[in-house]
């Protein structure tokens, strides 16, 4: 964990988020970022558009189907528990969540280099932490 001031509801969600595969976790990722229901003075706007090119590699029918969120029963629980955050653990949340797709080892060189050179994990946890 990046963090070491999380509540036990955020490390809880974070250790479940840690079993989810490497598919399900860039897919709830993008979802929770579109749909991240807090104010950031960054841009989660590029870390999307990285997020959903890596699943676009690890899902080859991602760009093909428009995703019916409610068929991946486990990520309607992720973003129900999500909901019952307050705005502090929600960052905390998105801010461990994001370092896990930065640590995770996906298999593949050219995924693995675009997310360590690319998804801005520290940038946008300073960002969100020196707004609270």
């Amino acid at each position: 964990m990046l963090l070491e001031s999380n509540t036990k509801k955020v490390i809880n969600l974070i250790y479940q988020f840690d079993n989810l595969s490497d598919i399900d976790k860039v897919r709830l990722a993008i979802y929770l970022l579109e749909n991240k229901n807090f104010n950031v003075d960054f841009n989660v706007r590029d870390m999307i558009i990285l997020l959903k090119q890596t699943l676009s590699i690890l899902d080859p029918n991602y760009t093909k189907v428009i995703t019916n969120f409610s068929k991946y029963k486990h990520l309607l629980f992720f973003s129900a528990k999500y909901l019952e955050l307050t705005e502090k653990e929600k960052k905390h949340f998105s801010i461990e969540m994001i370092f896990n797709i930065y640590e995770t080892d996906f298999k593949d060189k050219l995924i693995n280099d675009e997310i360590n050179n690319n998804l801005l994990v520290y940038d946008y946890c300073y960002s969100l932490l020196n707004n609270e």
